[in-house]
Formats: structure tokens, C-alpha cells, sequence
């Protein structure tokens, strides 16, 4: 990976402690072990490079903890005589958009064949004026094909609350269909924004918990209710 997605940032932390020195990877190790024991449900650790500067610059490796629209980035990194720890929040970018919509387009022509054979069935074996209306309404291809497509987005919208969440956060990114998918399937609710905090405030316990346990270790003071607070720069 190149640099990091600054312009996704939804919350940032650090702290600097000085005359103090641990591993990066045994911290990333505690803080996930702190994590397994809040058990958060869909959550999903990774690690992850990022350039320390530009292009061929050295790069840092992160520990990053996914949830459903959102990821912290978390570093652990010695800096002179002291080690500093830092959780960057950001919101998940759309990957591999061209190759879903692709998907998309094949799972909507497949329910539209699927839909239109037994509506087609229906009208063969019972004629009549309700068959009929299904013949020439919902199985005309102006109508079905629509509905097909609106299947398709309910079955994404049903995959990300099961957290397969890749194919909506690639449906959220097209033009207008991303537009109106959010409005129907994926609206902002109470919920849905209390989940999202209760995610960010669980993983950044986590984080301050594996803090608290390699420095009580070595005798280093703890840290202070405002040292603890992270920098919100907007809620969604």
C-alpha cells in the first residue's frame, strides 16, 4: 500500500511516552488479545504497510482493526529515546468497484431469467387475466429487469449486515445508484451510528488497555482521562 487515505479520516489519536521502550509487534499482539476478550461482533484484524513519506520511502507496518464501514490503523513505533502509539479512524474505501459492477450486472440478468421463466410457467399453465397481468407487467423486461437489480441491492444490503461488506461500500460508490441504495437499504439510523461508536469506543479501549498493560510493566505513569480522549473531525 502507498500512503494513507488522509482524506478518509474520521478520528485520530497519538501519544508520545517518553523514555520508555517496547515492541511493536508485542503490542499489536496485546491489542488484540484485548480485543478478542470484548468479542465485537464482525470485527476483523489485518496488518497493513504504509509509506513513511512518498513514493520508495520506507514503510511502517500498522495493525489494522475493520469493522463495518469504518477501520482504525493502529502504530506502535520507538521515536529517540521514546516510543510513541498512535490510531488513525478512517472510513473503508471501495475496491474492485468495475469488477462488481460486472458482478452486478451478471446476478441481475440472472434473476431477470430466472423471474422471467416462472412467470412465463405461470402464464402457461393458468390463462387468464391474472396471468396475463403477470405476462405483460411484471414480466415485461422494463419492469423486470428494474426489480432484478433491486434484488440484487437487497441481497448486498443483506450480505453487509452478515459483514460481507465489500460489495456495498462498491455499490455506495457509483453515481446515483450509490445515492439511492443508502437511502433504501443503508440509511443512517440511530442505530447504525450508535454501532459505529460502540465500535470506535471498544477498539480504542482495546488500544489504551494494551497500553495500560506494557507500561505498568516497566513503571511508567498512566495516562490521563484527557491523554485518553481521541480528536473526532466529523461523525460520518
Amino acid at each position: 500500500m502507498p500512503q494513507a487515505p488522509l482524506e478518509n479520516v474520521v478520528a485520530h489519536w497519538h501519544k508520545l511516552i517518553e523514555n520508555f521502550q517496547t515492541t511493536s509487534l508485542g503490542f499489536y499482539a496485546s491489542v488484540e488479545d484485548a480485543l478478542g476478550r470484548r468479542k465485537i461482533p464482525g470485527l476483523k484484524t489485518s496488518r497493513v504497510d504504509w509509506n513513511e513519506g512518498g513514493i520508495l520511502s520506507p514503510r511502517r507496518e500498522y495493525l489494522r482493526i475493520a469493522g463495518e464501514r469504518h477501520s482504525f490503523d493502529i502504530c506502535a513505533a520507538p521515536f529517540g529515546t521514546g516510543f510513541f502509539f498512535s490510531s488513525w479512524v478512517t472510513k473503508q474505501k471501495a475496491r474492485w468497484v468495475l469488477l462488481y459492477l460486472v458482478v452486478f450486472a451478471a446476478g441481475t440478468v440472472i434473476i431477470w431469467q430466472v423471474l422471467q421463466a416462472l412467470i412465463g410457467e405461470a402464464f402457461q399453465g393458468n390463462p387468464g387475466f391474472v396471468s396475463a397481468l403477470l405476462r405483460f407487467g411484471l414480466g415485461n423486461p422494463i419492469v423486470l429487469i428494474p426489480f432484478s437489480f433491486i434484488v440484487v441491492l437487497w441481497l448486498i444490503a443483506q450480505g453487509a449486515r452478515s459483514g460481507i461488506t465489500e460489495p456495498e461500500a462498491a455499490i455506495l460508490a457509483v453515481p446515483l445508484v450509490g445515492w439511492f441504495y443508502e437511502r433504501v437499504f443503508a440509511p443512517e439510523t440511530y442505530y447504525r451510528i450508535d454501532t459505529m461508536l460502540m465500535f470506535q469506543s471498544a477498539v480504542h479501549s482495546a488500544m489504551l488497555e494494551a497500553i495500560d498493560e506494557v507500561t505498568v510493566q516497566k513503571g511508567v505513569r498512566g495516562l490521563s482521562e484527557d491523554e485518553r480522549k481521541p480528536v473526532f473531525y466529523k461523525l460520518m
